[in-house]
């Protein structure tokens, strides 16, 4: 018995999938940031306004001959909220490798994640905890939802 076959590769349309499936990567790594922010799970402390005196230059008087007690002035402090809304990102640099980071910038996120025994403040997210990503990584309720989210996204961008 003899057999013989040729194969002729649509190599347009095998580089159309791959860019199709960075594309959907793409997609689900911003569905699940959206998602995390929207489960309200990373801590967020509200503007906290604080008065301190300045002081002028050692010695300086006022004008009625007394010694120069400073002026009062407010600053707003912010707790957390940069962590959700400005620090934390979406990382591209390695997406042609297949792999898409969830990245935070903050100097104190790693102490705020690891340490789940704080006492985080409610207010503005109810669910503010330690380890925010523990639902959405193996063995959380929301594990598949990154498998879904791709295979949603993929199916729906080779649609077009």
């Amino acid at each position: 018995m003899w057999a013989s076959s040729t194969v002729r590769m649509n190599f347009p349309l095998l580089r159309q999938l791959t860019q199709t499936q960075i594309k959907a990567l793409e997609e689900t790594a911003e569905a699940l940031h959206t998602e995390v922010v929207q489960a309200q799970v990373i801590p967020f402390d509200d503007p906290e306004v604080v008065e301190r005196r300045v002081y002028g230059k050692r010695g300086q008087f006022a004008k009625n001959g007394r010694e120069y007690k400073g002026r009062l002035v407010k600053e707003t402090v912010h707790g957390g909220g940069n962590l959700q809304n400005n620090s934390t990102f979406v990382d591209y640099t390695n997406v042609q490798t297949g792999r898409a980071v969830l990245s935070s910038t903050a100097p104190y996120a790693r102490r705020l994640y690891f340490h789940p025994e704080y006492h985080f403040d409610k207010g503005e997210n109810p669910n503010a905890r330690g380890k925010w990503y523990e639902d959405w990584l193996q063995g959380g309720k929301h594990q598949d939802f990154c498998q879904k989210a791709f295979v949603e996204s993929y199916r729906r961008i080779t649609e077009l």
